[in-house]
């Protein structure tokens, strides 16, 4: 990261650029300071506008063991943020409990989404429009969509595709007009499948979807094939969420890293040191290169001026 800094910019700025310049920019999930800041060199290195967040799901999770509060991460991610040379804005993603949207939007993050299948479709509609003015209110903007991607537990693909909702350009025009939504996910024959298998969308259904008023989003990139990809970008899709895949390539390097540790090292060098052998060094490093070549993938990679 450089001296220069550049403005944190909005969501919308960063949908303007990557519609002029017809590409997509990315969001790559982080969740620690080693991989924000893994994500945050790769967009450097890359000259890349860039999307920094975390997961919704799993900070607010009921299940788990450890409780974070959301304060530190929106204080360390507005940090890293604002330490960019290239365009840049923090999104709180894809969470079920309103009540962790709403102190996202009052903690500054750029873009939020509310999501939960669990309710009915109008009651998650009027929930939707009742975030999206306190985001407007305060200056931030608001992602949204009409069906979560269908997940998968171990490997049941066969049922994970049968829970398919395919986005109907219909309804989605009628959500969008519901819930003043700033840019809409849509279904287009993702599942998260975290790259165990590669899917293929629906781009004529996306060729209908992208005459809608706000930026497409897709999820679950990490099982699209990269030339499903490139076409969807093509058509219009402007952001493009990565998660397992990085989750992955941390995991396999720290894995490697921590095995070819002997006992004997020095924990000093070997957990936060930075040195070479720091396990956790590894983790971001091998991230950092992943995100660097979706940044490519995406065609965002460039498009930041020096």
């Amino acid at each position: 990261m450089t001296a220069e800094a550049m403005a944190r910019v909005s969501f919308q700025e960063l949908m303007a650029g990557a519609a002029h310049g017809g590409y997509a920019v990315g969001y790559f999930e982080t969740w620690n300071l080693e991989s924000l800041l893994a994500v945050a060199d790769a967009a450097e290195a890359a000259r890349s506008p860039v999307i920094l967040g975390f997961s919704g799901i799993y900070l607010p999770h009921p299940d788990r063991v450890v409780r974070d509060p959301l304060a530190p991460y929106a204080a360390m991610a507005t940090a890293v943020a604002e330490m960019l040379s290239v365009p840049a804005c923090l999104l709180f993603n894809e969470s079920p409990d309103r009540n962790w949207v709403e102190a996202a939007v009052d903690a500054g993050f750029d873009l939020v989404m509310f999501s939960d299948d669990a309710i009915a479709a109008k009651e998650r509609a009027a929930i939707v429009r009742a975030i999206a003015e306190r985001a407007h209110a305060r200056g931030s903007a608001v992602e949204a969509e009409l069906a979560s991607l269908p997940g998968i537990a171990g490997d049941h693909a066969a049922g994970a595709a049968a829970e398919v909702q395919l986005t109907d350009p219909n309804e989605a025009c009628s959500f969008i007009d519901a819930t003043g939504a700033d840019a809409l996910g849509v279904n287009v024959g993702q599942i998260h499948l975290h790259g165990r298998k590669r899917v293929r969308l629906d781009l004529d259904r996306l060729r209908a979807l992208a005459t809608l008023s706000v930026p497409l989003v897709l999820h679950g990139a990490t099982s699209i094939a990269p030339d499903d990809l490139r076409a969807a970008i093509a058509i219009g899709v402007r952001k493009i969420n990565v998660g397992s895949r990085l989750k992955q390539s941390y995991f396999a390097a720290l894995r490697n890293a921590c095995a070819t540790t002997p006992a004997s090292a020095n924990p000093y060098e070997v957990i936060g040191s930075g040195l070479a052998s720091d396990v956790l060094a590894h983790g971001r490093l091998a991230m950092q290169r992943d995100v660097e070549a979706m940044m490519h993938l995406f065609g965002s990679a460039g498009r930041a001026a020096r």
